[in-house]
């Protein structure tokens, strides 16, 4: 028998007595007495620690309680002479007593078969890292949900979030972010709030104050590591049931005790009651999926908080712990007295019986430590697992996921297993592209351009056809995550979608592949009716070196839209295409700044002498980058009136415009 899986076996049953003892008495003491969240807090978290330490603090201090539990071990039989059945002591011998031969018996070889204690220790590991993996699965699943979260950094919501940490004292920075994928407020981590979009929206200034002041108690208390830990210890110790009652009792003081701390920090109970109400009418069946730290995850428990709120329930100042505290020490420390605890009993050594005339020799001191060496490094039992076997488990929960009947899981799992990077979610992924639910296409396709698989091109390509406009373009963002292999012929006929976004998607991935042979079609969208389109239409003409195009580029130079005027000059500046003097000159007096600036570098680049009383105009802009560049345009054209412009500009108030003229004139500014 392993002695590592018999000393991790008896501290697990000591743990089984030790954790049933103390949850039991957190139970039986906060159901008999109606004490106070503070207390009951404080009792379960002792309970739930302490379980974890009492048994090896008995073992370390070698206690003897009176209720001691030993393992039993099996014992190996004696040894016995070479065809001689053992106990037998032969002629002329008697027993107990040895001959001196100088030869030694070496004991029988124990039994290979697995130990008893073994098999429970190995099962009870691969459950407990099942369970956990679980949950960190899960938790993955609940971090992509939550991947379009966008930071909140400005705003009444953020000014009245610092305005509260100000109020309260909270010194460590607070992240606030905001998702439409969640229905209620949550804690995440250690210095995050995320909020619904709903709240900007359906929330008044009390509420959305009440709201952040709830979410910051959670951090101030670190509920989150908290739930966390004690969601782990649920899962690694699943045999103690009365783990998942502490759990919960836990979630449950969390929210009475930050509901107590918003309160005294806002002043009001009924803006949060209010607001406990409205989030509940956001509230889907099992939000999250893991216990989290939030305003309102638990519906049903929501009318119990708003009547206490509204009923004036609330401690009117934090309850003491310091009682409750001393007793939680007393009842550890009578634990680890009088608790029963399981050890490991000692396996006898067995003694071989000499032949006649063998010698009867001490074991030498080495003995016992080369044996406890070999043990060790020999036969012992792996109680690690392989570098890949977390992520293994991982992957293949999500994977498993991936078939969810909840769409929003589903999504979830793909977007996971994108970030995961793991090769073996691409043929499940591939398959998700047929989902019914188009957000679960654009999750599986987004994944994939994470996983950037070459096989995921040509079902990726599929989707371009797909009736909703989202996944089509999600499917072309995804395509620009390849240089090779992608067929544009799909891209192209894309140009003609009825959706602006997808025909800009399209333009887009057209430039990244570099596709030549499309200017002619892209070029017909000279005159699309989006200006973003319009404005990439030119953009990539200019990029692809497409001379043929010029004369669209050219056409957008009057285009109503000044980012597309101001691209078509730049794209043709790309082509070395020539540029009428008049609708230069003209673009010069453009209403825009950008393009008037546009322009004027263009005729200093060109050197046009012709150009020169309207640079000069500009030297007098009201835009200051206007007046800058027609100073530099000037001094690229070698001629005696574009030096008398800049001579000028020497007298002008702008100094950007004086040191510009100085320069090109070679003077000292």
């Amino acid at each position: 028998m392993s002695a590592l899986a018999s000393s991790l076996l008896a501290w697990l049953l000591t743990y089984l007595i030790h954790s049933t003892v103390l949850l039991g008495i957190a139970w039986f003491v906060t159901r008999r007495r109606r004490l106070e969240p503070a207390a009951s807090d404080l009792l379960w978290k002792v309970a739930l620690l302490a379980s974890l330490m009492t048994g090896t603090i008995q073992s370390r201090l070698e206690l003897s309680t009176p209720a001691a539990v030993t393992l039993p071990v099996a014992t190996l039989p004696q040894a016995a002479r070479p065809n001689e059945p053992a106990g037998a002591t032969g002629p002329g011998r008697k027993p107990g007593v040895s001959e001196n031969t100088g030869a030694s018996v070496t004991a029988p070889s124990p039994s290979r078969a697995p130990s008893l204690p073994l098999v429970v220790v190995l099962v009870w590991g691969v459950i407990a890292l099942g369970s956990s993996l679980h949950y960190v699965a899960r938790r993955l699943i609940l971090v992509g949900r939550l991947t379009d979260r966008r930071t909140v950094s400005d705003g009444p919501l953020a000014a009245t979030l610092a305005e509260l940490q100000r109020t309260a004292g909270y010194r460590r920075r607070v992240h606030l972010t905001m998702a439409r994928t969640i229905s209620s407020p949550v804690a995440l981590g250690l210095s995050e709030i995320c909020v619904p979009e709903l709240a900007l929206s359906d929330l008044g200034a009390e509420q959305q104050r009440s709201m952040l002041a709830h979410e910051l108690a959670h951090l101030a208390r670190r509920d989150s590591l908290w739930l966390a830990g004690a969601s782990l210890i649920e899962r690694c110790f699943f045999f103690q049931p009365l783990n998942r009652l502490a759990r919960r009792e836990l979630e449950t003081t969390a929210e009475y005790l930050s509901d107590e701390w918003a309160t005294r920090k806002t002043g009001s109970a009924v803006a949060l009651a209010k607001c406990l109400a409205t989030v509940a009418e956001w509230i889907q069946a099992s939000p999250l999926g893991v216990p989290v730290a939030g305003l309102a995850e638990r519906r049903s428990f929501l009318v119990s908080r708003i009547a206490r709120l509204l009923e004036g329930r609330l401690p009117s100042s934090p309850a003491s712990r310091r009682g409750w505290a001393v007793a939680a020490a007393l009842g550890v420390a009578v634990t680890i007295a009088a608790a029963p605890r399981v050890s490991q009993s000692s396996p006898p050594v067995p003694l071989s019986v000499p032949e006649r005339g063998d010698s009867v020799r001490s074991p030498s001191p080495e003995e016992p430590a080369l044996s406890a060496a070999k043990g060790r490094g020999g036969q012992g039992v792996r109680t690690g697992t392989g570098s890949g076997g977390e992520d293994t488990t991982v992957v293949r929960a999500l994977i498993a996921r991936l078939k969810d009947e909840n769409a929003g899981v589903r999504g979830a799992a793909a977007r996971s297993l994108g970030r995961l990077g793991d090769p073996r979610a691409v043929p499940p992924l591939i398959d998700v592209l047929a989902d019914s639910g188009p957000e679960v296409r654009s999750a599986a396709v987004e994944a994939l351009a994470d996983l950037g698989d070459p096989r995921a091109i040509g079902p990726i390509a599929g989707l371009l056809k797909d009736p909703v406009a989202d996944v089509k373009r999600n499917a072309l963002g995804a395509l620009s995550h390849f240089d090779q292999a992608v067929p544009t012929a799909p891209v192209v006929a894309l140009l003609e979608d009825p959706d602006a976004d997808v025909r800009h998607e399209a333009i887009d991935l057209l430039e990244h592949l570099h596709a030549r042979s499309a200017t002619g079609a892209i070029a017909r969208l000279i005159h699309d009716p989006s200006p973003d389109v319009r404005h990439s239409v030119v953009s990539t003409l200019g990029n692809l070196g497409a001379q043929s195009a010029a004369a669209a580029i050219t056409e957008a130079l009057s285009d109503a839209n000044a980012d597309v005027r101001q691209a078509a000059l730049g794209a043709l500046n790309d082509l070395k295409a020539p540029i009428a003097e008049a609708t230069l000159f003209n673009l010069m007096k453009d209403p825009s700044a950008d393009v008037r600036q546009r322009a004027a570098e263009l005729a200093g680049e060109r050197s046009l002498v012709a150009a020169i009383p309207q640079l000069r105009r500009l030297i007098d802009d009201p835009r200051g980058d206007v007046r800058e560049a027609a100073t530099q345009a000037l001094g690229h054209i070698a001629d005696p009136a574009a030096r008398q412009a800049l001579q000028a500009a020497l007298q002008s108030p702008d100094p950007k415009v004086r040191r510009a003229a100085a320069e090109a004139l070679g003077q000292d500014p």
